[in-house]
């Protein structure tokens, strides 16, 4: 199989849009009936409880040396390693320019995440190849899967921090848009797809929101 599968790039992770472009760019794509279909795609290869469907985008801009990293719900750039603490892990993938799928986001854990091995691989290589055909190449990643019991979130950017609200602290004049969606049945059906908060004409106050 032809290697799919690159380290974090600071260029790439540049290269995606702002969460409003990408939005607009979903928009005039019809990406909502995208998503239908690709909910299938991701069932009939057994990956509903390996990934979800991610709109790519950033937040804001990072330096070379710097990965964004959640922890206990909150995003962060961290700047190199901290001595006896395990490397954070990746959580969110993109295709690149060159086709390449590189990770975005990163999270902090102690407990290992599962590898992209072959099954995980060969379905990298057809969704690569099912976007493309679809002119989404640019628009859509892969989001590590949050487990059958996540509760929900919404997340808000302030300055260079993402934050995480849990769902009894959410806005109540929230207006969001889905920017990831999860495929497994409990999370389908309680509709757990991560939103953007799209009051703020700027996104100075962004949301992600995964809601029931």
């Amino acid at each position: 199989m032809t290697e799919i599968l690159a380290p974090y790039s600071h260029e790439h992770f540049h290269s995606l849009p702002t969460v409003k472009d990408a939005h607009d760019a979903f928009k005039v794509l019809d990406g909502q009936s995208h998503v239908e279909w690709f909910k299938n795609f991701f069932v009939e290869h057994g990956m509903e409880r390996k990934f979800g469907l991610a709109m790519m985008h950033r937040h804001f801009d990072m330096d070379p040396s710097e990965k964004l990293v959640e922890y206990l719900g909150t995003s962060t750039p961290w700047a190199g390693s901290v001595a006896g603490m395990r490397e954070p892990q990746p959580c969110m993938w993109a295709f690149d320019s060159q086709g390449l799928l590189r990770p975005t986001e990163y999270r902090y854990s102690t407990m290992t995440d599962g590898t992209f091995e072959g099954n995980e691989l060969e379905f990298a290589a057809k969704l690569k190849a099912e976007l493309a055909s679809r002119g989404l190449f640019h628009l859509f990643g892969l989001a590590r899967y949050p487990g059958d019991n996540f509760a929900g979130s919404c997340e808000f950017t302030q300055g260079r921090a993402n934050i995480n609200l849990h769902p009894k602290d959410y806005p109540d004049d929230l207006r969001a848009f889905s920017t990831i969606w999860f495929f497994s049945p409990p999370l389908w059906e309680r509709k757990c797809s991560c939103k953007c908060n799209e009051v703020s004409k700027d996104h100075s106050h962004q949301g992600h929101r995964s809601s029931s």
